[in-house]
C-alpha cells in the first residue's frame, strides 16, 4: 500500500511530502512511517479517502483498478479535451500575434494554463486572418480564370 501512497504523493503534490502531510493534517514524520509501511492502519486510510474522493478505494487497498475513479478519470479527459481545443482555436492566430503575445501564448502552452488574450485581441487577428484569406481567395479565383482562358483557346490544326 506504500507504494500506491507514493503514487498518490505524486499525483496531488508532484512527489513533494511536506506538502502532501499538509493537506491531510500529518506531521513529516508521520508520513515518512506510512511510507515505509509503518502504523499502516485505517485511520490513516480513512483520511487519505475522505481527503481525496477521486481515488478508487479498491485500487488504493487491493491495488485493482486504476488509481482514479472512473468519474474522475472522465472529467480529466474532458478538462484536457477542452484545454486542447483551446489551444488548438489559438493557433491558428500565432502569425498574426505580436512578440509579446507570442511569448504570453508559449508561457501558457508551457505551463499547462489556458492563455488569457482579451476578445479584442482574439477579434483583430480574426480579422487579419479573414483579409489573407480573401487576398488567397482572390489569388486562387485569377489563377483559376487563367487557366480555364487558357484551357478554352482554340488550338491550330
Amino acid at each position: 500500500m506504500n507504494s500506491r501512497l507514493r503514487e498518490i504523493i505524486n499525483y496531488k503534490t508532484g512527489g513533494r511530502q511536506n506538502p502532501f502531510a499538509e493537506l491531510l493534517g500529518w506531521s513529516p514524520q508521520y508520513l515518512a512511517k506510512l511510507l515505509k509501511g509503518e502504523n499502516f492502519g485505517l485511520s490513516p486510510v480513512l483520511t487519505l479517502l475522505s481527503t481525496f474522493p477521486e481515488i478508487n478505494a479498491r485500487w488504493f487497498l487491493f491495488g485493482e483498478g486504476s488509481m482514479l475513479e472512473a468519474g474522475r478519470l472522465f472529467e480529466l479527459q474532458r478538462e484536457s479535451m477542452s484545454h486542447i481545443m483551446s489551444l488548438l482555436d489559438l493557433d491558428k492566430y500565432i502569425p498574426y500575434m505580436s512578440g509579446e503575445e507570442v511569448r504570453e501564448f508559449e508561457e501558457a502552452v508551457q505551463s499547462g494554463r489556458k492563455p488569457d488574450f482579451s476578445p479584442d485581441t482574439v477579434a483583430k487577428w480574426q480579422s487579419l486572418l479573414d483579409d489573407r484569406n480573401r487576398a488567397l481567395d482572390a489569388r486562387f479565383a485569377e489563377a483559376k480564370a487563367k487557366s480555364d482562358e487558357l484551357c478554352r483557346q482554340k488550338t491550330a490544326k
